[in-house]
């Protein structure tokens, strides 16, 4: 009976023991994870914008002027124009009449004719509709646009006035070029091109609806700006070769034919 009792007590102690190491290699294991899934240092001091957190749009921040949709995280304004860049000659005549302008604003630096409206893009459409975009270009011959008469523009919103140099396209290949575009614009469920489309290169804005008041000035603007071509004759025309799309702070260049 003796010896069987002491029999008991080892096996006792021994399961004790059993469950003692068991208890202990959960708790290094449990450690282990806990060390591999703890974040870097470097990852840590990051600082970012919570992700369900609302970005309030503040005009102060942008001259005044308000957002025509409402920013929202996967979404990525994105625009499809053509790019132009003004001789020293056109920077010089913008730049002496606008300072007799009746209303205050602002110059526009990048200067270019819209082809689109400003779209809101989802993340996940970036890569097939740049790469769709990028076919429809393969399919125009480049083109020929001519500057012509001075016109003011004013948003949906009414509140930016645009002043603009018209641009006229004598082949159609532009007209064509929109047509498609909006046809690529439809399979996304974006909104289309302008009705009344005036292709244009915008190179001044203020704030508001100030269409009567510019509307005024505007033969006197044209005559200048008619002067100036004549006497600057390589500034009447544009070679468009290629279109730019910009997505977010991304631009893309598209080679035409």
């Amino acid at each position: 009976m003796r010896d069987m009792a002491g029999l008991h007590l080892i096996q006792t102690y021994t399961s004790d023991s059993d469950e003692d190491r068991q208890e202990e290699e959960k708790k290094e294991d449990t450690a282990k994870i806990i060390n591999k899934l703890a974040l870097p240092e470097s990852i840590l001091s990051w600082k970012g914008v919570t992700h369900h957190e609302e970005i309030i749009d503040d005009p102060l921040n942008h001259d005044g002027r308000i957002r025509s949709f409402k920013h929202e995280r996967g979404n990525w304004a994105t625009l499809v124009y053509i790019n132009y860049a003004a001789s020293d000659c056109l920077r010089t005549w913008l730049n002496s009449v606008l300072k007799d302008l009746p209303v205050k604003g602002d110059v526009i630096s990048k200067l270019h004719i819209s082809l689109s409206r400003t779209l809101v893009l989802k993340y996940h459409w970036i890569e097939s509709f740049t790469e769709n975009l990028k076919l429809l270009c393969r399919k125009f011959s480049p083109f020929i646009v001519q500057l012509t008469d001075i016109r003011v523009y004013c948003n949906e919103e009414k509140t930016r006035t645009f002043l603009g140099i018209y641009c006229q396209n004598d082949d159609g290949t532009l007209k064509c070029l929109i047509e498609a575009l909006d046809n690529l614009l439809a399979e996304y469920q974006l909104p289309l091109y302008y009705k009344d489309t005036s292709y244009h290169i915008s190179f001044f804005w203020c704030l508001g609806d100030q269409r009567i008041c510019l509307k005024k000035i505007l033969p006197s603007l044209t005559h200048s700006l008619n002067v100036f071509l004549a006497e600057n004759s390589e500034d009447n025309y544009l070679n468009v070769n290629e279109i730019q799309c910009k997505i977010g702070n991304k631009c893309y260049a598209f080679d035409l034919r």
